[in-house]
């Protein structure tokens, strides 16, 4: 549930594509592209969903699988993400987690 100004709204999580922290705030992108304000830090919101449905690739982000359009082998051991509806440059899986996430992805 997000709240919008004074309203709650429920955001399905088929519809949920990703969370992103940026500049101490999390946001929530859904499929159509919307944006939404999450009123808890990405860690609180990591605890809430479900691990076989979502992974944190990093610091900054938490991605739905069905958000992935494309992956490619980025500098470092990394993996570099395409998402839909992200432009940002952060979506890219940090070295210590590479492992895990192709684990995550393989299930």
């Amino acid at each position: 549930m997000i709240k919008i100004g004074e309203h709650i709204k429920t955001v399905p999580v088929a519809q949920v594509l990703y969370f992103i922290s940026m500049q101490k705030v999390t946001y929530l992108i859904a499929a159509d592209g919307k944006r939404y304000i999450v009123d808890f830090a990405l860690d609180k919101v990591e605890e809430m969903l479900d691990p076989k449905l979502f992974y944190r690739i990093n610091r900054k982000m938490i991605i739905h699988d069905q958000a992935i359009e494309d992956i490619v082998s980025f500098s470092n051991s990394r993996l570099k993400l395409f998402l839909s509806h992200c432009d940002n440059q952060d979506s890219i899986v940090a070295r210590e987690r590479v492992s895990d996430f192709k684990e995550w992805l393989d299930r």
